[in-house]
């Protein structure tokens, strides 16, 4: 089965609870979630896949019960500070074999790219990741038992910024996707303010159609209507903090 996992918690101190800032009537992460389950449609209702929030057990986290009540999408509740720990527990629970890996901040994040990494999985690949998407877009997925020998061979106990270091970088299979190259300076991610106006300025303009959306016509609205102005001067700020992270994780 493949496991959809949309990885998301709402203890942010940059912007608080971003994943329920809403646009156009919804919370951003139902319309993330939406684009997912439009372009997985056919295997979720043939039970072969299936969307889940891999979220912490802090207990502020049980909102996401209420944004999805009634609806096909689970909550999982796993390990705190372990993000590929979290994903490799609710594979185990719920028998998935492969895990597309969805970052809850990349609210516009491609549901087609995930669609090529789950052929290449479904063919034999490890891990597959796709590059050459503007910043928030990529997808990346492993299959479970991959992601179980690399869990094995880490000693860290906090794994949640750059933890794709687990990887063994040698059996990560690439998939190019060309022709964005004019958007390299997108920024399609939420940790601020200025990113929610850009999210919810897209949403809102493109309404319902933003859940099937090509890619192309995607970006090439944004760029049209310049909306990437709206936060294009946080990627430095951004890279900053990542990379403080990731050296108090190290």
């Amino acid at each position: 089965m493949i496991g959809i996992f949309v990885t998301a918690r709402l203890g942010s101190t940059r912007l608080a609870q971003k994943h329920l800032i809403e646009a156009n009537g919804k919370p951003f992460i139902k319309w993330l979630v939406g684009r997912y389950l439009k372009e997985f449609e056919a295997e979720i209702k043939k039970n072969e896949a299936k969307i889940f929030i891999t979220t912490s057990v802090d207990p502020m986290n049980k909102e996401f019960e209420n944004v999805f009540s009634g609806t096909e999408i689970s909550i999982f509740y796993g390990s705190d500070a372990n993000i590929p720990l979290r994903h490799l527990e609710c594979a185990v629970t719920n028998d998935i074999d492969y895990i597309i890996s969805i970052d809850g901040d990349d609210i516009l994040c491609s549901a087609s790219a995930a669609r090529e990494v789950v052929k290449k999985l479904e063919l034999g690949s490890d891990m597959v990741q796709t590059k050459g998407l503007p910043l928030g877009m990529n997808v990346m997925g492993y299959r479970t038992d991959f992601l179980k020998q690399s869990l094995e061979n880490s000693a860290q106990a906090k794994l949640e910024t750059g933890w794709g270091k687990i990887f063994d970088q040698n059996k990560i299979d690439t998939i190019a996707i060309t022709g964005y190259e004019n958007a390299g300076n997108l920024r399609m991610t939420l940790d601020y303010e200025d990113d929610s106006k850009f999210f919810n300025e897209v949403i809102s303009a493109i309404g319902e159609k933003v859940l099937t959306i090509s890619d192309q016509d995607l970006i090439t609205e944004i760029i049209k209507n310049d909306w990437q102005k709206l936060n294009i001067g946080l990627n430095e700020e951004y890279w900053a903090n990542f990379n403080k992270q990731k050296q108090e994780e190290n």
